[in-house]
């Protein structure tokens, strides 16, 4: 594990330009995308913003709630930030919207930094003239992504109950809201699912490269 350690903190002083700008821009992306996604879908500007405060809705719902299990699923729906759209014509309610959550933005923060871990070992790899296509990384990588970029959307839709929820995106693209709902559940296994494959593969990587290394140390003591 110790080697491994050493390759990811060499690997990402040598590219940390790259690495940087991969992690913060994959979350800058992700959200721009989501809010334009929405915003094509109903084909309305955001008319209304707000900047929630969010560590005193944190306070009072721990000093509200007795129970911590039920305390802490209530803190992580809290919004920090909120656009969307609220229609005239049914008294201003917010028909949808579109929220940052703490916890789901520091998990797409951590998506960004295992997809660009990812892209700096690949790059690594390509120097030390491994012969492993980086394709096969990349394929798999993208699909660990897409797993937890589906399941850390932060929308909501007053067809679908107005809770924010991943499974709004699904409706929105077209799903019947029932079943949409109804496969809400399954986000407690996809999201870690879309991890396991990106650091599955960043492990395969740091293998590689170890024993990469391992063979160029063993030709140069030959020599």
């Amino acid at each position: 594990m110790r080697i491994y350690f050493d390759i990811i903190c060499r690997t990402v002083a040598n590219h940390r330009a790259r690495w940087l700008a991969i992690s913060l821009g994959f979350v800058v992306l992700y959200y721009v995308g989501l809010l334009l996604f929405t915003m094509l879908r109903f084909g309305e500007i955001p008319n209304y913003a707000v900047f929630h405060d969010v560590f005193g809705a944190y306070r009072l719902i721990f000093d509200g709630t007795p129970a911590l299990s039920d305390a802490l699923p209530i803190m992580m729906d809290e919004a920090w930030f909120e656009a969307g759209y609220k229609n005239p014509l049914y008294y201003g309610i917010a028909t949808w919207s579109y929220m940052l959550i703490p916890p789901k933005v520091l998990l797409v923060f951590l998506t960004g930094v295992l997809v660009a871990t990812v892209v700096v070992l690949a790059a690594t790899g390509k120097e030390a003239a491994c012969p492993t296509s980086p394709l096969p990384a990349y394929a798999t990588a993208g699909m660990g992504t897409a797993l937890v970029g589906l399941t850390s959307a932060t929308l909501t839709w007053v067809v679908c109950c107005a809770t924010p929820s991943w499974v709004v995106s699904l409706a929105m693209l077209g799903m019947s809201v029932s079943l949409a709902l109804w496969l809400e559940p399954a986000g407690i296994i996809l999201t870690p699912l879309g991890l396991s494959l990106i650091v599955g593969i960043i492990v395969k990587q740091l293998r590689g490269l170890a024993a990469a290394n391992s063979s160029a140390r063993l030709a140069s003591a030959a020599t």
